[in-house]
């Protein structure tokens, strides 16, 4: 990078008249072109110190890091400037999918092919090589036609038909495949089983589109798993809860550890015993043991939002902590797991509830303070509701008191993410919408 900059200062380079310059992202390994998004001179600037792809957000006015809250970071290889100074390619090494649906890229929707082109090469060598490289070209070729029939619908198509049809028909669907598949197994005929595998395999592809997960997200789990098998068992385990908590939770618990990068799972355990001292003994008004509900929350904002950084599932996790319990403080917080989680815990509690705020003004100032959270604070808070929301029906509470929660709902917390560009946080939006009118 420091040849880059000695070659070409940054003052020679041309800004548009709103000081932004377009960037193309550029596989290194292959030359994909993976995006384009827009810099101005202080993303430049910050691409260069961090070695990081850096971007000026024009819908939020501010910078922002390719991958910071996904993981799919893009580090940088080599900057490349046009001959007019006024346009970028950033050749990059990209960790994880690059579009925020799990697509490899963001170009995958065809609009046009000219067939006689396509056909000249046709004989050229093929990237992958041996059949299980082969199989995975075509299994990425497969999941982009499926992206691109949920996003159109087109009439006639059978993956259109479970698209339409929604989750519980796509599982269904898979549950009939991998029955199947298992009585398949059982006789005797080879190309019966490889027919209904391959059944298997697509109706599990179809059900990665519709919940956003992408191969990527195999690849890192299978990876860590991989490598797990070839190191020391007490490294790689994940640590032991040191504290009592109901029965209820255990089951959640692991999946919740089967999604996060090994990583956090030290900082998770530890935020498991907050978070079970401080609701210790408590219940909710399903009668459920009262921890069951910030363990929904944190598999809501991971496996269907995917907020999957360590501050956004801790605070998933702690976001009732506070407000449930007087002996825990922002201060703890702050020690144990950072100011990000502690303020956005602050900001997720109803801080009247522990200061003697007026009910009436403590209320303005939570839903002023989520106003001006980040998106990700406020992903969470719309998770909290989420599962709120889906307990509502065993609560025991009356119609008229269901009827005014969703009303609040409408009013307080959708509009939290209604003008917002941020991926996560639509999605979470998107979530609650269905909760809401269900």
């Amino acid at each position: 990078m420091s040849e880059f900059t000695e070659v070409q200062p940054i003052d020679g380079l041309r800004f548009d008249s709103n000081g932004l310059m377009p960037c193309v992202m550029q596989d290194a390994r292959d030359g994909t072109v993976l995006t384009l998004a827009w810099m101005n001179a202080e993303a430049f600037r910050k691409t260069l110190e961090t070695g990081l792809v850096t971007f000026w957000s024009r819908s939020r006015k501010q910078l922002w890091v390719k991958g910071e809250t996904s993981g799919n970071i893009m580090r940088v290889a080599e900057l490349k400037l046009d001959c007019d100074g006024d346009a970028l390619v950033a050749r990059v090494l990209p960790e994880g999918p690059a579009c925020h649906t799990g697509e490899a890229d963001c170009f995958f929707k065809t609009v046009f092919k000219n067939k006689a082109v396509l056909s000249e090469i046709e004989d050229a060598p093929q990237a992958a090589q041996g059949w299980g490289a082969q199989l995975g070209a075509l299994m990425d070729d497969v999941r982009t036609l499926l992206q691109e029939r949920k996003d159109t619908l087109p009439e006639g198509s059978y993956s259109s038909y479970l698209f339409k049809k929604g989750i519980n028909k796509i599982l269904k669907k898979l549950g009939e495949e991998a029955t199947e598949t298992i009585v398949a197994a059982k006789s005797e005929s080879r190309s019966d089983l490889v027919g209904e595998m391959c059944d298997l395999v697509f109706h599990l592809m179809v059900l990665m589109v519709e919940k956003e997960i992408s191969f990527e997200d195999l690849r890192r789990v299978m990876d860590d798993r991989h490598r797990g098998d070839n190191e020391d068992e007490t490294e790689t385990a994940t640590p032991e809860v040191k504290i009592t908590r109901p029965a209820e939770c255990e089951p959640l618990e692991a999946r919740l550890f089967q999604q996060l990068e090994p990583g956090l799972h030290h900082d998770v355990t530890r935020a498991l015993e907050v978070m079970y001292r401080a609701h210790a003994g408590q219940v909710r008004d399903e009668g459920t043991p009262y921890a069951t509900h910030p363990l929904e929350v944190a598999l809501i904002a991971v496996e269907d939002v995917k907020l999957r950084e360590h501050d956004e599932v801790i605070a998933a996790l702690l976001h009732d902590v506070l407000e449930d319990d007087m002996q825990t403080t922002p201060q703890e917080l702050t020690d144990k797991f950072g100011e990000g989680v502690s303020g956005a815990v602050v900001l997720l509690t109803k801080m009247y509830k522990r200061d003697g705020s007026p009910k009436d003004m403590g209320l303005q100032r939570y839903y002023q303070g989520l106003r001006n959270a980040p998106g990700w604070v406020r992903a969470v808070k719309l998770c909290d509701r989420i599962h709120n929301l889906r307990t509502l029906d065993n609560s025991g509470r009356s119609k008229d008191r269901i009827d005014q929660y969703r009303k609040d709902t409408r009013a307080n917390l959708l509009p939290l993410a209604a003008s917002s560009m941020d991926q996560k946080l639509l999605r979470a939006g998107e979530l609650l919408l269905q909760e809401i009118y269900k």
